[in-house]
């Protein structure tokens, strides 16, 4: 039998090592591209297909594809193939030159989309080993996806690929890879025929300079016979000749002119680390010396204070039930933040768009078809229990109200029986509200999220029929190892013990006042590659119950799922080791102690009754689904 805690370590060298394999792309993307402040993102749907990567033009925003199994050295000489596809971009092609000659025809376009992307990696060919090995390897498995490698005519291969690849190799002075032979044997003796003494190695020495290049590549192409290349007369390069030179010199122009704006706003806003770095460290000491005074308190931000100043009795004082619920929530009075100006509470929709929720729904219901059976099983027996609670009941052998006629019989039979009478009455049911906190860390990933999300699911719509209202929320950060805090803190000097060093992320998958029908593409957000990083646990827990806190409902209850104890990298890598595990022990003290919501805690492999005194430890995921509907059935039985 598999020891749960070896799975779970395993797992956790995985994305050890998958970290370590991303840090290294990033770091060689940003080296090749010159662009530090590149941002890279990994996709589900980028391919790790050379030929047809989009040829995007957005500056600072790298998107590369999912990792997948990088234990494979294939799949990782992929992904830097993809990583250095977008270093040379960024390094050597400049949109508005681009745009500037680009056909309005669309293969003429895709032509000079090809011929362009052909330079830029040629260039990082020709310059570095690595890159070379990388792409050819790249465009190899590509072909062989394509069934390149197959061709019988030259129709099976599109004109601007084979230009691409022909051309590609023609610059980087390098042979083509033997699954693109055939490509090479049906176009490249067309080409051939039609440039006659020609070819496109003549561009070899304007490579490095894309105006000089674009306007001798056009000259070949018009050799082509592909409509919307026409050969430009010495008249005609004459008249392209100024406007380019003056748009260089206006561009140049705009860029500087954008830069010291650029400059100037970022003077003007308060808040910002250009400020200077001694502005802000004081500002961010004074915000440390005062995390007693304010972090205590319950983490209140601007919202937390307007319902305070609404909840005022007439003596300008605040009720006790308003205490409990905002003041008391506090953290330890050792828990510091370093600074709260990257944090995220976000809606789920506002992650991704929606044709990408609907594909991940669409993901979401594959898998339920699996776990249908079980779950709805466990949550119809749930149901049942709640609409018993929830009906009328009777009271019996009263001496008025309603003939009992179901004890007619004994009168009968017996005259000296008196009548016995019933009354109907109203059960005792509070009105109530549930939130649903789930732990969104990497070691989550896979089959726990997914049955996580799949029990969410099943369970909104449960309670629903119910007329119980359900909240969904997940916790993680934006970053691996720190993020944009981590920044700023290396950039301030690294003062010691800098306290909580990452960027939060809260997730609203669904509100408590919104229906399932609107919300349930939400929940498929949870199976988003990427989205899963660190947990900072008693944060998550203190604005999960701040949130439910204020609701109306006589009855609230914060159920928490979680896999693990809270870690982060950064912050436990700059403070003591235990900083994140004693605040959630101050959260939880202070919820079980002075809160009226009920807390309670499911843990997955993970011994979560060291935290919560009202919890579950569960040793597969396979199990939540039992132990989450066993325990909300014993809730609501209280």
């Amino acid at each position: 039998m598999n020891n749960p805690n070896n799975n779970h370590d395993a797992l956790r060298a995985r994305q050890k090592e998958q970290e370590v394999f991303k840090s290294a792309t990033e770091a060689v993307l940003k080296a090749l591209s010159g662009a530090k402040d590149v941002s890279v993102n990994y996709s589900a749907n980028e391919t790790t297909t050379a030929t047809r990567l989009p040829f995007s033009d957005q500056y600072k925003a790298a998107k590369l594809p999912a990792l997948g199994d990088t234990s494979q050295e294939k799949q990782k000489g992929l992904i830097r193939a993809a990583s250095d596809i977008r270093a040379m971009h960024f390094a050597h092609h400049n949109a508005a030159t681009h745009k500037q000659r680009r056909p309005d025809d669309g293969e003429a376009a895709l032509i000079w989309d090809a011929i362009e992307r052909a330079r830029c990696e040629a260039i990082g060919m020709r310059n570095y080993r690595g890159v070379a090995q990388n792409l050819t390897t790249a465009i190899d498995a590509d072909c062989k996806a394509r069934q390149y490698d197959k061709l019988e005519s030259k129709d099976g291969c599109p004109r601007a690929e084979a230009l691409y690849m022909l051309t590609r190799a023609a610059l980087s002075e390098t042979d083509l890879p033997p699954a693109a032979y055939k490509i090479q044997e049906f176009w490249g003796s067309e080409i051939r025929e039609k440039l006659g003494n020609q070819s496109f190695a003549a561009l070899i020495p304007k490579l490095e300079n894309q105006q000089d290049f674009a306007k001798a590549a056009i000259n070949l192409l018009s050799q082509l016979d592909i409509e919307g290349f026409e050969f430009p007369t010495e008249e005609d390069e004459g008249q392209q000749n100024q406007p380019d030179d003056d748009q260089d010199e206006n561009e140049g122009q705009d860029e500087q002119d954008s830069k010291d704006k650029q400059e100037e706003e970022k003077n003007k806003q308060p808040d910002s680390p250009m400020q200077g770095e001694q502005d802000q460290q004081t500002s961010d000491d004074s915000d440390l010396q005062d995390t007693d005074k304010t972090e205590d308190l319950g983490h209140l931000d601007e919202t937390d204070a307007e319902m305070q100043d609404a909840e005022k009795n007439e003596s300008g004082e605040y009720s006790e039930d308003v205490k409990n619920i905002l003041v008391e929530q506090g953290h330890s009075p050792s828990y510091k933040i370093y600074t709260t100006q990257f944090d995220e509470e976000i809606k789920a929709e506002d992650l991704a768009g929606n044709a990408d929720l609907k594909r991940l729904r669409d993901m979401l219901d594959t898998y339920l078809e699996r776990y249908q059976s079980t779950i709805s099983r466990l949550a119809n027996r749930l149901q049942r229990k709640l609409m018993a609670q929830q009906q009328r009941s009777w009271k019996f052998d009263l001496e008025e109200g309603q003939i009992d006629s179901a004890r007619l019989a004994r009168v009968v039979a017996n005259p000296s029986v008196p009548l016995s009478f019933m009354q109907e009455q109203e059960t005792d049911f509070k009105d109530t509200v549930l939130t649903l906190l789930l732990d969104n860390s990497g070691s989550m990933r896979g089959r726990p999220i997914t049955i996580s999300a799949l029990c969410a699911d099943i369970l909104i719509r449960t309670l629903e029929r119910c007329n119980i209202k359900t909240e969904v929320l997940g916790f993680t950060t934006r970053a691996w190892k720190g993020g944009k805090a981590r920044e700023l803190w290396m950039d301030n000097g690294r003062p010691e013990k800098p306290g909580r060093l990452n960027d939060i992320r809260h997730i609203i998958y669904k509100e408590a006042d919104t229906p399932w029908r609107r919300s349930k593409n939400n929940l498929g957000l949870m199976l988003k590659e990427g989205l899963l990083k660190e947990n900072i646990d008693g944060e998550a827990l203190a604005w999960a119950h701040n949130r439910i806190a204020r609701r109306h409902e006589e009855r609230k209850i914060l159920l928490v799922i979680s896999d693990g104890a809270p870690v982060d990298d950064s912050t436990l890598s700059t403070n003591p080791a235990s900083l994140l595990e004693q605040d959630l022990h101050a959260v939880i003290h202070k919820i079980e102690k002075r809160s009226k919501v009920e807390l309670c805690a499911i843990g997955i492999g993970h011994d979560v009754t060291q935290y919560y005194k009202n919890s579950i430890t569960i040793t597969d995921v396979d199990q939540l689904a039992e132990a989450l509907m066993h325990k909300l059935e014993r809730l609501f039985e209280k």
